[in-house]
């Protein structure tokens, strides 16, 4: 029986990867969960010489496994279609007949390749419970200039990287996600959402947004970007850090960024030992969550631009800097404060065990921000305590408080396991963590999340961010029960088109632009003799709001463009140059 059903697979999916001219499918192979991995099926995809540019997964009553990394060398879109009540499509490691389990689950290799990621439950624990620590990554990206848009997408339990950003000036939009329970029992160091891979020589980055996004139970950085390393720019907004062990943000060396209207909540809660210092952060500093370098290095400069044969090459790269972190939310339990108290009682001052907090700022960014008119830190709350409910606390865990058992030690017996062991707890902590039981012959996580349905990230502080939403990934409050969903833009008063970002750019750039009211819409790119070169929107009727995409100029010639946007008888035209 088991041997028809596999035949029966075969059969079907061989019909559905037959090239898309013979069954028109504009381009589209949509799959269903069977037995076969989901890697065969787009192995198959592959090798009949003419793949698919958009693969959709429909099932939502039970799993999709993979055996192997499935290699993209070609733009594509990855996409999950909803369930009624919101469930996206799920993903999970098979076990091998060796009894290993595999690590990485996507990997995209094309420069210049444009990747669209969406509607995905991406579950790193296999379907008999084991994770792979050492190698567990669910999306890797390695090509150059790629163009990356991943939106509504729930990592779990990745034992090392939910993003592998292995990239060279690429441009990463990051929204509407869920990072949960990513804890690496191996190693207190990793278990990280987003992390650009300066250890495999990446040097530099386009672009770099994460907004509307959460970050619940993970081990460390919601965002690394390189230590020496450049990014033209980096937008982390609105996102919810709840029980991280190390720095949610590792942006020290960052050029220009936003970072507003976060929580920031038992973030950065294992501290800084003295036995990390001064490699932790290459500063010989105690780290904090808001940590960047007073200087620039040489390579930074030469990147933006900058004569570094002259002498001011410093002091210029410095002016031209500009961050603004301003109105987040951040606050440390008090169960990890005592927790210090307790640990610290045992060492002195001068022990390379002996913990140091690490809290909002450290005094040599303050510095920079009071030094600087191009940085600005007004509005933030810090040691405000938005107030959220009991299993929180619960995982947190620490003196009268119950760690409920499916969790792990909780998050201070986890710290408490890796700080008297190197780094290597040996244990874990979870937020109701996800646990497979096959028994039934398929399986599902629970859904909603559990995050939502128990209104534990619902904070109960009656404040409002001064964009006039919820602080933090707004999702948690939409009043749905449908599960992740794309948060509404905010209606503008008027029709307006901003500077494109960067200006020059070289290849890509980001233009935002805003919509009073529905209707169609063109926006169109023209050389200097008014030709048009590129239509970015053509005639498609948007809903009001504000809209943003990022135009890749890749196989244009350097100089001066204008683009214009266009919406009934209103026309804005702006000017940006393509410098190579």
């Amino acid at each position: 029986m088991k041997l028809y059903l596999y035949f029966l697979t075969f059969l079907l999916i061989t019909i559905i990867v037959m090239p898309s001219s013979v069954f028109a499918q504009s381009g589209t192979l949509t799959v269903y969960a069977t037995p076969l991995p989901l890697d065969s099926v787009i192995s198959m995809d592959q090798n009949s010489g003419n793949p698919h540019s958009v693969i959709k997964l429909v099932s939502t009553d039970t799993t999709y496994i993979f055996d192997k990394t499935s290699i993209f060398n070609y733009d594509v879109t990855l996409e999950g279609k909803l369930g009624t009540d919101g469930r996206p499509p799920c993903i999970q490691p098979d076990v091998l007949t060796d009894n290993s389990v595999p690590g990485q689950l996507f990997s995209f290799t094309k420069d210049g390749g444009v990747i669209n990621i969406k509607n995905l439950y991406l579950l790193g624990v296999s379907i008999d419970n084991t994770v792979n620590s050492g190698n567990g990554m669910a999306l890797l990206f390695s090509g150059k200039n790629m163009h990356v848009n991943i939106d509504n997408v729930i990592f779990e339990q990745w034992g090392q990287f939910d993003i592998s950003d292995g990239s060279q000036n690429g441009s990463f939009w990051v929204t509407n996600c869920k990072f949960l329970n990513n804890v690496n029992s191996g190693s207190v160091y990793t278990g990280e959402a987003f992390r650009v891979r300066n250890d495999l020589g990446v040097t530099a980055e386009d672009t770099l947004i994460l907004k509307y996004n959460t970050f619940l139970a993970t081990n460390a950085y919601a965002l690394c970007a390189p230590i020496f390393g450049y990014t033209s720019y980096i937008n982390f907004s609105h996102n919810t850090i709840v029980s991280m062990a190390k720095n949610p943000l590792f942006a020290t060396a960052i050029t220009n960024g936003v970072f507003d209207h976060n929580i920031f909540y038992a973030a950065f809660a294992g501290g800084q030992a003295n036995g990390e210092y001064p490699w932790w952060d290459g500063n010989g500093v105690l780290s904090a969550v808001l940590d960047m370098y007073l200087t620039l290095p040489k390579s930074d400069a030469v990147r933006m631009g900058i004569d570094t044969a002259q002498a001011d090459w410093s002091t210029k790269a410095e002016a031209a800097r500009k961050v603004q972190v301003n109105d987040n939310i951040y606050f440390m339990p008090t169960a990890i404060t005592d927790f210090y108290s307790t640990w610290n009682a045992k060492y002195t001052p001068d022990s390379l065990n002996y913990i140091h907090a690490c809290g909002w700022i450290n005094t040599q960014t303050d510095s920079m921000f009071n030094a600087s008119s191009n940085w600005n830190d007004s509005g933030n709350k810090v040691n405000f305590d938005p107030g959220y409910g009991q299993g929180i606390t619960d995982m947190i865990g620490g003196t009268g408080v119950t760690v409920p058992s499916e969790d792990g030690a909780g998050l201070i017996g986890y710290l408490t396991a890796a700080r008297g062991n190197g780094g290597a707890a040996g244990t874990y902590y979870s937020y109701h963590q996800s646990v497979p039981d096959f028994s039934s012959g398929n399986w599902v996580p629970t859904w909603p999340l559990v995050a939502y349905s128990s209104g534990d990230l619902k904070y109960s502080a009656n404040v409002t961010a001064t964009d006039g939403m919820q602080y933090g990934d707004p999702y948690w409050f939409t009043g749905t029960a449908t599960g992740v969903k794309q948060v509404p833009a905010q209606s503008p008063a008027k029709f307006a088109l901003s500077n494109n970002y960067p200006n020059p750019f070289n290849p890509s750039t980001t233009i935002n632009f805003s919509l009073a009211k529905d209707g169609n819409v063109t926006l169109n790119i023209y050389n200097v003799m008014g030709q048009l070169v590129k239509s970015v929107v053509s005639n498609a009727y948007m809903s009001k709001g504000e809209h943003n995409y990022i135009v890749n100029m890749d196989n244009f010639a350097s100089g001066v463009y204008f683009y214009a946007l266009r919406q009934g008888s209103n026309i804005i035209t702006k000017k940006m140059v393509l410098l190579k």
